[in-house]
Protein backbone atom coordinates (compact mmCIF):
# COMPACT_ATOMS: atom_id res chain seq x y z
CA UNK A 1 0.00 0.00 0.00
CA UNK A 2 1.32 3.44 -0.96
CA UNK A 3 1.35 5.76 2.06
CA UNK A 4 0.54 9.44 1.66
CA UNK A 5 3.43 11.76 2.39
CA UNK A 6 3.93 15.39 3.26
CA UNK A 7 1.07 17.67 4.25
CA UNK A 8 -2.24 16.12 3.23
CA UNK A 9 -5.96 16.63 3.74
CA UNK A 10 -7.25 15.49 7.14
CA UNK A 11 -9.69 13.06 5.55
CA UNK A 12 -6.89 11.21 3.75
CA UNK A 13 -5.24 10.18 7.03
CA UNK A 14 -8.49 9.75 8.97
CA UNK A 15 -9.69 7.24 6.37
CA UNK A 16 -6.56 5.10 7.00
CA UNK A 17 -7.18 4.70 10.74
CA UNK A 18 -8.13 1.26 12.01
CA UNK A 19 -10.38 2.44 14.84
CA UNK A 20 -10.73 -1.17 16.00
CA UNK A 21 -7.03 -1.33 16.87
CA UNK A 22 -6.02 1.42 19.29
CA UNK A 23 -2.30 0.99 19.98
CA UNK A 24 -2.01 3.56 22.75
CA UNK A 25 -3.39 6.65 24.42
CA UNK A 26 -1.66 9.59 26.04
CA UNK A 27 -2.79 12.82 27.61
CA UNK A 28 -3.30 14.56 24.25
CA UNK A 29 -3.38 11.87 21.57
CA UNK A 30 -4.59 8.39 20.67
CA UNK A 31 -2.51 6.06 18.51
CA UNK A 32 -4.12 3.68 16.02
CA UNK A 33 -2.97 1.04 13.58
CA UNK A 34 -3.20 1.85 9.89
CA UNK A 35 -5.50 -0.23 7.68
CA UNK A 36 -3.41 -2.60 5.57
CA UNK A 37 -0.09 -1.11 6.70
CA UNK A 38 1.36 -2.81 9.81
CA UNK A 39 4.56 -0.73 9.70
CA UNK A 40 2.74 2.53 10.44
CA UNK A 41 0.56 4.19 13.08
CA UNK A 42 -1.58 7.30 13.04
CA UNK A 43 -1.57 9.63 16.02
CA UNK A 44 -4.85 11.47 16.46
CA UNK A 45 -4.81 14.58 18.62
CA UNK A 46 -7.98 15.22 20.62
CA UNK A 47 -7.21 18.71 21.91
CA UNK A 48 -8.27 21.90 20.10
CA UNK A 49 -4.63 22.74 19.25
CA UNK A 50 -2.69 19.78 17.88
CA UNK A 51 0.64 20.69 19.44
CA UNK A 52 2.10 17.17 19.80
CA UNK A 53 1.69 16.24 16.15
CA UNK A 54 2.94 19.63 15.00
CA UNK A 55 6.09 19.39 17.17
CA UNK A 56 6.91 15.85 16.04
CA UNK A 57 6.45 16.83 12.40
CA UNK A 58 8.67 19.89 12.88
CA UNK A 59 11.41 18.01 14.76
CA UNK A 60 11.47 15.18 12.20
CA UNK A 61 11.77 17.61 9.29
CA UNK A 62 14.56 19.52 11.06
CA UNK A 63 16.42 16.26 11.70
CA UNK A 64 16.01 15.35 8.03
CA UNK A 65 17.34 18.74 6.93
CA UNK A 66 20.38 18.38 9.21
CA UNK A 67 21.29 15.14 7.43
CA UNK A 68 21.34 16.78 3.98
CA UNK A 69 24.56 17.76 2.28
CA UNK A 70 24.15 21.53 2.13
CA UNK A 71 27.09 23.63 0.99
CA UNK A 72 28.65 25.47 3.90
CA UNK A 73 26.94 23.37 6.58
CA UNK A 74 28.14 20.39 8.55
CA UNK A 75 25.95 17.31 7.99
CA UNK A 76 24.48 15.63 11.04
CA UNK A 77 23.11 12.17 10.24
CA UNK A 78 23.22 10.80 13.79
CA UNK A 79 19.92 12.28 14.98
CA UNK A 80 17.86 10.90 12.10
CA UNK A 81 18.58 7.33 13.20
CA UNK A 82 17.28 8.02 16.73
CA UNK A 83 13.78 9.19 15.81
CA UNK A 84 10.76 7.31 14.49
CA UNK A 85 10.09 8.62 11.01
CA UNK A 86 7.06 10.81 10.44
CA UNK A 87 5.66 10.38 6.96
CA UNK A 88 2.64 12.67 6.68
CA UNK A 89 0.68 15.21 8.67
CA UNK A 90 -2.83 16.42 8.04
CA UNK A 91 -3.43 20.07 7.18
CA UNK A 92 -4.93 20.76 10.61
CA UNK A 93 -2.20 18.65 12.34
CA UNK A 94 -4.92 16.54 13.94
CA UNK A 95 -3.45 13.38 12.34
CA UNK A 96 0.17 12.28 12.04
CA UNK A 97 1.34 9.22 10.09
CA UNK A 98 4.45 7.70 11.67
CA UNK A 99 6.70 4.67 11.59
CA UNK A 100 5.44 1.97 13.95
CA UNK A 101 7.87 0.80 16.63
CA UNK A 102 7.64 -2.23 18.89
CA UNK A 103 7.19 -1.52 22.60
CA UNK A 104 10.03 -1.55 25.11
CA UNK A 105 9.58 -3.10 28.53
CA UNK A 106 12.57 -1.39 30.09
CA UNK A 107 15.04 1.20 28.93
CA UNK A 108 18.63 1.03 30.10
CA UNK A 109 19.57 4.50 31.42
CA UNK A 110 22.79 4.24 29.40
CA UNK A 111 20.68 4.05 26.22
CA UNK A 112 19.20 7.45 27.05
CA UNK A 113 22.64 9.03 26.76
CA UNK A 114 22.44 8.53 22.98
CA UNK A 115 19.36 10.76 22.78
CA UNK A 116 19.30 14.57 22.88
CA UNK A 117 19.00 16.09 26.35
CA UNK A 118 16.23 18.38 25.05
CA UNK A 119 13.74 15.50 24.86
CA UNK A 120 11.64 16.03 27.97
CA UNK A 121 9.74 12.73 27.85
CA UNK A 122 12.28 10.05 28.64
CA UNK A 123 10.09 7.31 30.08
CA UNK A 124 10.35 3.85 28.48
CA UNK A 125 6.94 4.15 26.80
CA UNK A 126 8.29 7.05 24.69
CA UNK A 127 10.76 4.68 23.02
CA UNK A 128 10.46 1.55 20.92
CA UNK A 129 12.23 -0.92 18.65
CA UNK A 130 12.41 -0.43 14.90
CA UNK A 131 12.05 -3.41 12.53
CA UNK A 132 15.85 -3.62 12.49
CA UNK A 133 15.96 -3.76 16.32
CA UNK A 134 17.26 -0.23 16.86
CA UNK A 135 15.90 1.77 19.80
CA UNK A 136 14.23 4.99 18.64
CA UNK A 137 12.13 7.66 20.28
CA UNK A 138 8.52 7.48 19.10
CA UNK A 139 7.00 10.18 21.31
CA UNK A 140 9.02 13.34 20.92
CA UNK A 141 6.31 15.94 21.28
CA UNK A 142 7.76 17.29 24.54
CA UNK A 143 10.83 19.24 23.48
CA UNK A 144 12.64 21.82 25.60
CA UNK A 145 12.94 24.49 22.92
CA UNK A 146 14.93 26.74 25.26
CA UNK A 147 17.74 24.17 25.27
CA UNK A 148 17.45 23.57 21.53
CA UNK A 149 17.41 27.19 20.40
CA UNK A 150 19.62 28.98 22.93
CA UNK A 151 23.13 29.26 21.44
CA UNK A 152 24.54 30.12 24.89
CA UNK A 153 23.75 26.60 26.16
CA UNK A 154 26.71 25.25 24.21
CA UNK A 155 27.00 22.63 21.50
CA UNK A 156 25.27 19.38 22.11
CA UNK A 157 27.07 16.16 21.25
CA UNK A 158 24.75 15.89 18.25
Amino acid sequence: MQMPSGIVEDRLLEDLIDFGDQVGKGTTRMVFSVKGAPDFVIKESYLPFHHGNFVEWTVWNAVQKMAEDIVGHERNTKLRALFAETVAISQSAKFLLMERLGPLKDLDPNELKKFPHWLNDQKPSAFGFSKSGQIKVMDYAMVNFYDVLNPLIGRDQY
